[in-house]
């Protein structure tokens, strides 16, 4: 078999974007059933799981006694998590011939029965639903399929407790530090481990099939929302946080006094206000032009501005008249700013809003690379006239900065009174702050980096301590031999706080719906029609590589690319082909199904379920033999970055690069280095507190086509092929292994089904996909989204038309047969085999070929 290398290639100077509307190709209805066929010719071997087969990390990896295991899994939400005795069964039978040998049981803590597992009290376990959750374990256990049970995900514990209600939806950030609601947690944890399964002989916490337990979903004091709910945080939890601060300082610092000291170093006197019309006058006609200040609208994103007067103060009104989800889109700012490097900037503002709502306020270059020059700050705009300060140190010096003020990612209007920035900053603490008094806010007006640092080193130990602490409650008082994991990584301190966690996790979606208004309105989202393919440098795969720690095993417990995406059929491909590159542990597709109540249907039903998604589902078996068997070979280079030698050095580069871990690895590697960016898919990248190294690089599976408007992802190994982009690159990315006419996108595996080389296996089966869609599906004109109009089944699949040409991948083709088959995974049809070359045309109406001997 012939190998394809090729140097990767990314463009720096010229952006193309794939375009929105593609090609219109033959759709064919590709229904897979719920319930297996015996005669299915994918067919997945499975046994159950034994005493021997409990996992635990060693070597950096997952293992039972029978050696190395890779968990290839799925999401089970909500009400999914209780199906019915039937149901169970037949369920766990199609995950397992499927090649799936790990569930995630979600959000079964976030609702009353029948969606959850609560009582209809909202604080008991309801026995009808830990009864089907027993069933459902063992029937996973019985066919070969490890558990991965989440504890905290969506209950609202202050609302059993009667708390004032938190300002994030399910105890989000609050959970990691009340000490009430983290009581409540562990009550939760040990009703549910010490519980005896019915149907086997274990306690949750004992049984070798629930291998993972993770203490809370997607929660951290570094997460998304942080930078403005936890400055905004009701009094009953800002005092508590606050108390626990003072607390932190006083043993750092001792007085007030030497706190002073520390914080104060740097101060200079204010200067003059470098902004022109700071007090926003002259607004045009149109409502778009403010003189001296710039309003920008970026795509479909639009707003308007108006001098006015708001709870009795001349102002600017800014109003977003159509947002699209994306924050930057929409913004006033203020260029041609001479700004030098290590000054202090002090920015003022008087803001209010209709409503209470997130306003991002930086300081940045006006030119390419848009550099952030020291200042990005998320501030809560609410009912009340509020005076806010913020102060920066200049990290670069221009002659061309501009000041933001973004406000893209919501609808409510905001009203400015006058804004300044001004040379010199006052750093010091508050007159009415001391740690005598417990009175030092953890978020001042204006800090200085040494409190800002202060802050983010209090708020890592304080979530380490957190989950270090219901770590070895779950280990020692449960006695729960499963591994645990706290969260999904939140840049580096996040990463910190999971350190001693017994594996890293991270979650990635590729193009999330976006809800520009009101969120999960699914009458009101956008998917942008951007396939991953085509944007390497964006890509999430990229992201990931630079949150796995270390000396540690990594995951993926949420991954998808969601519908209704034109390059959907991507998602299940490029993400296993990519972690097994990478040597990853195991990855989960987020979510199998939301729903127990038609385990049989025949359309997609939301962005997210793969269950009656053939564009995800019918590339799962694939999936299996890329990650699972190890299609695509781990490589054998590493590169490690290091976060920081210490707490506060991790924290300073938590500062410096806002929080983003791929932000730090790019700087060590590819300019300090430097390592050239073509090298990016040649190592998997770890963190490391101590000195960042280099091993010798080698070539990689994977090869990621970007030199061209129609881009192309690959990977090749004698043991699988993975294809996905524009069908027209394909032939030349193939070195002539594929030749497609259509459609515009295609996805394509070609994996065996007896886990041997392709050049030896008897069974090989050639996946292939455009888009997909269910029946009657209306897009809107950009194909951004469907609204409420989902359409109804049969889901059809666009076929791909071209060929796949053998010869270049088995040693001979004269005895092959060829079929093209059936939903049910049953012989449809012989294919002809021409010169060694498989022609695959909708006239079969399938996304599956057979290859036998």
């Amino acid at each position: 078999m012939r190998f394809i290398h090729r140097t990767i290639m990314f463009l720096t100077a010229v952006v193309f974007v794939c375009p929105l509307f593609a090609a219109e190709g033959q759709f064919s209805p590709f229904v897979i059933p719920a319930q297996c066929d015996p005669n299915s010719e994918i067919q997945s071997q499975y046994s159950p799981l034994a005493k021997q087969d409990r996992l635990s990390v060693k070597e950096n990896h997952f293992y039972s006694s029978r050696g190395r295991v890779r968990l290839w899994g799925v999401n089970f939400s909500f009400e999914a998590n209780f199906p019915s005795y039937s149901d169970a069964k037949q369920i766990a039978e199609r995950l397992a011939k499927a090649g799936i040998n790990a569930v995630r049981l979600h959000h079964m803590d976030t609702a009353t029965w029948p969606r959850g597992i609560w009582d209809a009290d909202g604080s008991t376990l309801c026995p009808e639903a830990i009864d089907r959750l027993d069933y459902f374990i063992d029937q996973l256990a019985q066919h070969g399929i490890y558990v991965d049970l989440n504890l905290h995900v969506g209950k609202e514990h202050s609302k059993t407790l009667n708390l004032p209600e938190p300002p994030e939806n399910y105890d989000k950030m609050v959970s990691l530090f009340v000490p009430q609601i983290i009581e409540a947690q562990k009550i939760y944890a040990r009703r549910l481990l010490e519980h005896q399964n019915k149907y086997r002989p274990w306690r949750y916490a004992d049984d070798p099939a629930i291998a993972i337990v993770e203490i809370t979903n997607e929660n951290s004091l570094f997460m998304w929302s942080a930078p403005w709910v936890l400055p905004a945080l009701p009094p009953f939890y800002a005092g508590i946080l606050q108390e626990k601060y003072n607390r932190w300082l006083k043993a750092k610092y001792g007085s007030t006094e030497k706190l002073t000291a520390a914080w104060s170093a740097g101060s200079t006197v204010l200067g003059d206000n470098l902004l022109r019309n700071s007090d926003f006058g002259n607004v045009s006609p149109d409502k778009t032009v403010l003189d001296k200040w710039r309003l920008e609208q970026h795509d479909r994103a639009k707003a308007e501005i108006a001098a006015t007067v708001f709870e009795k103060q001349k102002c600017l009104c800014i109003r977003p008249v159509q947002i699209d989800g994306t924050e930057w889109h929409l913004q006033l700012n203020q260029q041609n700013l001479s700004i030098r490097k290590d000054q202090n900037y002090t920015v003022e503002l008087q803001i209010t809003a209709a409503k209470e709502r997130p306003v991002t306020i930086s300081v940045i270059q006006a030119n390419s690379p848009w550099k952030n020059l020291g200042l990005y700050k998320i501030i809560s705009a609410g009912r009340e006239w509020k005076q806010v300060r913020l102060a920066f140190t200049a990290t670069d010096s221009d002659d061309n900065a501009r000041i933001n003020v973004v406000f893209g990612n919501n609808d409510v209007p905001i009203y400015l009174a006058a804004i300044a920035l001004r040379p010199g900053a006052d750093f010091g603490p508050g007159k009415d702050e001391s740690i005598e008094q417990s009175t030092v806010r953890v978020f001042g007006e204006i800090e200085s980096e040494a409190r800002q640092l202060d802050r983010l080193m209090f708020l890592a130990e304080t979530e380490k301590a957190f989950f270090d602490a219901m770590r070895n409650y779950l280990k020692k008082d449960l006695g729960c031999k499963a591994m645990i994991t706290g969260t999904i990584v939140f840049g580096p301190l996040g990463l910190y706080a999971q350190s001693d966690m017994d594996f890293i996790d991270a979650h990635a979606y590729w193009q999330h719906p976006q809800f520009p208004r009101k969120s999960w309105d699914p009458n009101d989202w956008l998917i942008e029609q951007k396939a991953m393919s085509d944007y390497p440098e964006e890509s999430t795969l990229m992201k990931l590589v630079a949150e796995r720690l270390s000396g540690k095993p990594f995951t993926v417990t949420e991954y998808n690319h969601p519908a209704p995406l034109d390059s959907q059929a991507e998602c299940v491909p490029m993400i296993a082909s990519f972690a097994a590159s990478q040597d990853w542990d195991g990855v989960w597709l987020y979510t199998y199904s939301h729903t127990n109540t038609n385990w049989g249907r025949d359309f997609m039903n939301s962005y997210f379920d793969i269950d009656s998604n053939p564009a995800k589902w019918g590339f799962v078996p694939a999936g299996a033999a890329i990650f699972r068997q190890e299609g695509i070979a781990p490589l054998q280079s590493r590169q490690v970055f290091a976060c920081g030698s210490d707490i506060e050095d991790i924290a300073l580069n938590h500062l410096m690069y806002q929080g983003k871990l791929l932000r730090i690895a790019e700087n060590q590697f590819w300019k300090e280095k430097p390592i050239p960016i073509d090298k990016r898919l040649e190592a998997s990248f770890n963190r490391s507190p101590g000195m960042a190294e280099i091993r010798p690089l080698m070539h990689s599976d994977i090869t990621w086509f970007a030199d061209q408007q129609e881009k192309c992802y690959l990977a090749q190994s004698p043991k699988c092929i993975v294809i996905a982009g524009h069908s027209a690159n394909m032939l030349q990315a193939t070195d002539g292994l594929c030749k497609l006419s259509g459609p515009s996108l295609s996805t394509i595996t070609v994996t065996p089904l007896d886990n041997q080389y392709l050049d030896r296996s008897d069974a090989i089966l050639l996946t292939a996909c455009g888009r997909c869609e269910n029946t009657g599906m209306q897009f809107s004109a950009d194909r951004q989204t469907v609204g409420r109009n989902w359409g109804t089944g049969p889901v059809r699949i666009e076929t791909v038309e071209g060929t796949i040409d053998l010869a270049k991948i088995l040693k001979e083709t004269g005895a092959i047969k060829v079929f093209a088959l059936n939903p049910d995974g049953t012989k449809k049809i012989e294919v002809p085999v021409v010169a060694g070359k498989i022609e695959m045309s909708a006239k079969y109406g399938t996304m599956w070929y057979l290859t036998t001997k």
